[in-house]
């Protein structure tokens, strides 16, 4: 018999989303917390990350980690839903803008976003 292939998980972006001004404003720190972000992601629960996660995955400093998810928040790619509290170790829990969450569909902010001049 066969031996069965597990499924292979796969992260797949809209093109419309990576063409789109807010993307192409993005650092590459927030790039790649975006991509790992999505790692994570659950329709039905957000996802928990926090700055030292962040700091570690990404490779930067702490206020570097911190800059990023500021970034993608202010483009419209992801929303905080729950605060953090570092004394007693919880993660800020974000959703992310383009996915569907708790069957609702996608809010797609990072469409609205504008440069500043």
């Amino acid at each position: 018999m066969a031996a069965k292939l597990k499924k292979k998980a796969y992260i797949a972006q809209d093109v419309d989303m990576i063409r789109s001004a807010a993307y192409q404003d993005l650092s590459g720190n927030a790039v790649k917390l975006l991509i790992l972000m999505q790692t994570h992601y659950r329709m039905y629960e957000p996802i928990a990350y926090s700055i030292s996660e962040a700091q570690k995955r990404v490779g930067c400093c702490r206020g570097k980690a911190h800059e990023a998810f500021r970034e993608l928040e202010s483009h419209g790619f992801i929303r905080l839903m729950l605060d953090g509290h570092f004394s007693k170790q919880l993660a800020r829990k974000w959703r992310l803008t383009f996915r569907e969450f708790n069957d609702h569909k996608p809010s797609d902010e990072w469409r609205n976003w504008q440069p500043q001049n």
